[in-house]
């Protein structure tokens, strides 16, 4: 900020000047705000890809001990029938586990950590080429 060398930098900041972190911000500035730049988004997730239900259903089943049937449908604002349905489907994804009388979280979906079939060490098997 003292240096000299920097004294031409700060006054096209001040001025008209921009930062910018990558290409498409260099994009985006020569066609026009938005104009051209793709839309930044971070990596697609497997849970990404879950249908709205089930997504409501995921979110309010609690991290830790996780919560009874009553207290996750409450929190997804579904009904009973509606919320075990998503569980058990949660259940065959990875998802969720069923403890007694609680649902909760497995590791892999706190985690995001779930295997896909480009994953070679993995046995998925829903791949074709990781099926029995």
């Amino acid at each position: 900020m003292t240096s000299s060398l920097s004294a031409g930098v700060h006054e096209l900041l001040r001025g008209e000047g921009h930062l910018v972190a990558d290409a498409g911000d260099v994009v985006e500035l020569v066609g026009g705000i938005g104009e051209l730049a793709p839309a930044k988004s971070g990596p697609v997730l497997p849970r990404d890809l879950l249908p709205e239900r089930l997504i409501r259903v995921l979110e309010a089943v609690p991290a830790g001990a996780g919560g009874t049937l009553e207290l996750i449908a409450r929190a997804a604002a579904g009904s009973i029938d509606e919320t075990v349905g998503n569980l058990y489907e949660l259940l065959a994804l990875g998802y969720v586990e069923r403890g007694g009388e609680n649902w909760k979280l497995t590791r892999q979906a706190l985690s995001g950590g779930f295997p896909t079939c480009g994953d070679p060490v993995a046995k998925v098997p829903s791949c074709p080429d990781h099926a029995p």
